[in-house]
């Protein structure tokens, strides 16, 4: 059917493309690296009446085919391959992604050439997202062992007609360790920074509950807060609401730690909007991770602005390589660049 021709199809074209490179030597350094991505658009090629992705289709003016489908699910996949085998040549152990249609778009990610061996699990809900777009996790077997997953409804102030994307919680072991995973895709700035500042700082809120009932029925939690949260380190809504530092001996029972406002204060960002960086992608962790005799020591973060998933265009050098821009196709990655975090003893 679909994705036995869509698999046939990205291994096709695949074929003589240069493998991803990894670190010769293979197995466990003891780093977990965990990451985030918004791919932008991830969508299958059929047309899903319960949800508006008729942008999507071979017949819209994007002319979203199967040929292209399978180009983007070929692009992220060697990308995601590649993050962070500098410090575990094993890769990711957790991947949270943002801008999913379906799960049927993730297992065909996970069965690509570049990812396949790693037998990806995938933890996936629909959201009431009105145009069908999710957020989700993908983990690596031999890291993390699932426990349990839930997903929490945000609900828009005074829009009640409008859903956005749930929030969903992921709790299992990682390198042995019980880990809470918090992944989220905040509402946009679509109308302006200032008048969308209410939904964000309504899935604010949300997220910040759910952090606080595991404080309570856990001593100390290792949780992380992973998403395209459209706003900054230095917005309310992380800073204020989730009550989020930037520095690590800040972080205890009431603050978090987001070591990507360093990132953000050095002139870094994961998308650019007229010619403005934004950090809009981040890792927020609790205490638990930053204390010297953590199981699980935060070590670094890092933006994932490779130079294959950056525009070569002189007007646009060093922004993210699209796969759209409006309906013009240019076969790149996405509109955000990934980021992702090293944990280790």
């Amino acid at each position: 059917m679909k994705n036995l021709f869509l698999l046939a199809f990205i291994a096709l074209i695949s074929c003589g493309q240069a493998q991803p490179k990894s670190a010769k030597k293979s197995g466990n350094t003891g780093k977990a690296i965990i990451g985030f991505w918004n791919v932008e658009n991830l969508y299958d090629t059929i047309n899903d009446p319960k949800t508006d992705d008729e942008e999507f289709l071979p017949t819209a003016k994007s002319k979203w085919n199967s040929e292209r489908y399978a180009k983007k699910q070929l692009n992220i996949s060697t990308i995601i391959s590649k993050m962070g085998v500098e410090e575990n040549p094993d890769g990711l152990a957790i991947l949270g992604m943002a801008e999913i249609e379906n799960k049927s778009v993730l297992e065909d990610l996970v069965k690509t050439p570049a990812l396949k061996s790693r037998k990806l699990g995938i933890v996936h809900y629909n959201s009431p997202d009105n145009r069908g777009i999710d957020v989700a996790m993908l983990y690596n077997p031999k890291y993390f062992k699932l426990i349990s997953s839930s997903v929490y409804t945000v609900k828009l102030p005074g829009d009640s007609a409008r859903p956005t994307r749930d929030e969903l919680l992921v709790n299992g072991k990682l390198n042995g360790e019980l880990v809470h995973i918090l992944v989220c895709h905040w509402p946009s700035r679509r109308g302006g920074e200032e008048e969308s500042a209410p939904g964000r700082k309504a899935a604010a809120t949300v997220a910040k509950g759910i952090i606080d009932s595991i404080r309570k029925a856990e001593k100390n939690p290792r949780i992380l807060l992973m998403g395209d949260l459209n706003d900054d380190p230095t917005n309310e809504s992380v800073k204020t609401v989730l009550n989020a530092s930037a520095e690590p001996d800040k972080a205890n029972a009431e603050t978090l730690y987001d070591p990507m406002a360093k990132i953000l204060e050095g002139g870094q960002g994961t998308l650019s909007y007229k010619n403005k960086w934004n950090l809009f992608d981040q890792i927020i962790m609790t205490e638990a991770f930053v204390k010297k005799d953590s199981k699980l020591l935060y070590q670094s973060a890092k933006i994932n602005n490779v130079p294959e998933v950056c525009e070569t265009n002189e007007k646009y050098k060093g922004q993210p390589l699209r796969t759209y821009v409006g309906a013009k196709y240019l076969g790149g990655y996405s509109d955000h660049f990934g980021v992702y975090a090293v944990f280790g003893k």
